[in-house]
């Protein structure tokens, strides 16, 4: 007899699946999170997504006020289930009318929150990425290809930070740029003594959403199952 519905959907499973979910979920963090503003080609949004997954980092705040958001699921090869997405968008009619600024909003969340908010900039009074720290929770705003993050979400920052450059070309791609410097923060977090493994709470819930997206169009009619033996007892 089941206990509860996540233990009788964990049954539908095989071992070696949920032992992956024990595995992967004690190196998911949100110690640090990304903010990606307007990214619309695909092939970066998902470079990144995918880049989040592989280094544990579980939130990606995803602004589009300007683009839509549209990975291809070819390249994030299925990323963006593992991790939890907040989406930000304009309000066409918003109600007091006049329309706030969505990359502010997100920003402005984020450091009520306690974040530390760094938008990624080539500007010269950046600090360089071997100067970051991440003592305090931090977020890592992305801007969009060739524009960059823009002047809404660099006045709300707390620091811009970029990667050093030696050659003719002065910035790496958004994916690129992502996956530098989110390695670097994640190698720091892991070697540093900073408590930034997900809570136990945090940790079941978690585990409970992967379990129910393994199930895919198994879910409902495993709910119903379920609801009807309880019934029956």
């Amino acid at each position: 007899m089941h206990e509860s519905l996540q233990e009788y959907l964990k049954q539908c499973l095989t071992d070696d699946r949920l032992q992956r979910f024990d595995e992967v979920v004690k190196f998911r963090t949100r110690h640090l999170t990304v903010v990606l503003e307007n990214v619309f080609h695909e092939h970066n949004a998902s470079a990144v997504l995918r880049t989040c997954d592989c280094l544990g980092i579980q939130d990606v705040h995803v602004i589009e006020s300007q683009n839509n958001f549209a990975p291809n699921p070819e390249v994030a090869l299925g990323a963006s289930k593992w991790l939890t997405i907040h989406n930000y968008r304009s309000d066409p009619e918003p109600s007091d009318g006049s329309p706030s600024n969505v990359s502010v909003d997100c920003i402005r969340y984020l450091k009520k929150n306690g974040f530390r908010v760094l938008s990624t900039s080539p500007r010269q009074d950046s600090l360089p990425l071997s100067q970051v720290t991440i003592d305090q929770k931090t977020a890592i705003v992305f801007g969009a290809e060739q524009i960059g993050v823009s002047e809404e979400a660099i006045s709300e920052s707390d620091d811009l930070i970029h990667i050093p450059m030696f050659g003719f070309t002065e910035s790496f791609n958004v994916s690129v740029s992502a996956a530098v410097i989110l390695q670097h923060l994640a190698a720091l977090l892991h070697a540093s003594g900073i408590d930034w493994r997900l809570t136990d709470t945090e940790h079941g819930e978690l585990t409970e959403r992967w379990v129910r997206q393994s199930l895919g169009s198994k879910l409902e009619p495993l709910i119903r199952r379920f609801e009807e033996e309880q019934m029956a007892r």
